[in-house]
């Protein structure tokens, strides 16, 4: 699962790598929840976006959806393939999923969360635009999750793994605090 979880991070920063080279992100304006590049096991989306500066940010959330027999359908995160530093499939079609929400922070230190439900397996994108008083964008950053089903055993493979020295010890302890 580790190996997985590893090899979707580094395909999806390769496949985005570009993105961040074309649009400036704003340094006083940082998605906290979900970490970039990230995989989530929800059917919803909890965005927290701090921003450090008195700032106006434009948050939307979009699916990338990709066309198989003539409908969109969403992408299959265990299908993503990288060759030569590129996405062989990158022909994603991004559907709306949260419309734009303005926030606008007046002081030094404030955050923005919003929660997106019912989200189903799939690629999304979370764009932070920060805009001037006009609406002119002024920077935007693009930042990917993964969203995959939750499996039942998924949290129960921690103890199954045999471990060795710290590790065996601080499993031990959990398995007597809190039972097996």
């Amino acid at each position: 699962m580790k190996k997985c979880l590893a090899a979707l991070i580094i395909v999806l920063s390769m496949l985005f790598s570009t993105v961040f080279a074309h649009a400036a992100a704003d340094p006083a304006v940082v998605l906290v929840n979900p970490a970039a590049n990230s995989t989530v096991y929800s059917t919803n989306l909890l965005i927290s976006i701090k921003v450090t500066q008195p700032k106006t940010i434009k948050v939307k959330v979009f699916e990338e959806k990709q066309m198989v027999n003539g409908t969109l359908s969403a992408i299959n995160i265990n299908s993503l393939s990288v060759a030569n530093g590129t996405l062989s499939n990158a022909s994603f079609t991004p559907v709306l999923k949260l419309a734009a929400v303005t926030y606008t922070c007046s002081n030094n230190l404030s955050f923005f969360t919003k929660q997106v439900n019912d989200v189903s397996p799939g690629l999304y994108r979370i764009q932070i635009e920060t805009v001037d008083e006009n609406g002119k964008v002024l920077y935007t950053n693009n930042s990917y999750v993964a969203v995959k089903e939750k499996t039942e055993g998924a949290d129960a493979k921690i103890f199954e793994t045999p471990q060795s020295g710290t590790m065996q010890f601080l499993q031990n302890l959990l398995k007597s605090i809190f039972g097996n």
